[in-house]
């Protein structure tokens, strides 16, 4: 059976027109972004801002939640706005050997109305494997992404911070992220 030309052409037409959508990368917008590390001590609570980090978060126009998320930051780059502080820190942390920390989105898992995005963690060279109430906020190509974990740094190999008996940081910290962006140009 020979098909007609126009037929041809017609079902080419409606392969191009069903094709899926392609995911796009999330073009953040840093000034209305923002990633920060809430810590409490016996002295006072402090919040450490990240200056810098590195996203690459794709997004389906088709799916309601980000396909692929990749977050990666300098530890130089997390500033609490006390450079004392800041320094310590990274001698805690052993910055020489460890200077970066890493997620990586793996999976969702919707639980009742709310989506848990899940991942590794890799802090100080030790990963871990978490999980993450994540609200997602989408108009058309515009994303408002935000959520937020709490973890115990002593997961990840790191010594309790004691500083003769008067002075301790709780190990319990929480890392807050709200990511604003879009896909489109």
């Amino acid at each position: 059976m020979k098909w007609p030309l126009h037929c041809i052409a017609l079902l080419i037409l409606l392969d191009w027109l069903c094709e899926p959508a392609v995911a796009a990368l999330l073009q953040l917008d840093r000034s209305k972004s923002k990633i920060e590390v809430a810590v409490n001590s016996t002295v006072s609570s402090f919040t450490g801002k990240l200056e810098n980090y590195q996203a690459a978060i794709e997004c389906d126009p088709a799916q309601p939640l980000p396909t692929r998320a990749e977050v990666t930051f300098d530890f130089k780059d997390l500033q609490t706005g006390i450079e004392g502080r800041d320094k310590h820190m990274l001698k805690w942390l052993q910055y020489s050997k460890n200077p970066k920390a890493s997620f990586y989105l793996t999976d969702w898992k919707q639980n009742g109305a709310e989506s848990l995005a899940q991942g590794e963690l890799t802090i100080h060279g030790v990963q871990r494997t978490i999980q993450m109430p994540v609200i997602v906020k989408r108009q058309n190509d515009a994303y408002d992404i935000e959520g937020t974990v709490g973890l115990d740094y002593r997961d990840f190999g790191l010594p309790r911070i004691r500083n003769a008996v008067v002075f301790s940081v709780d190990p319990h910290l929480k890392i807050k992220f709200h990511l604003i962006g879009k896909t489109g140009d």
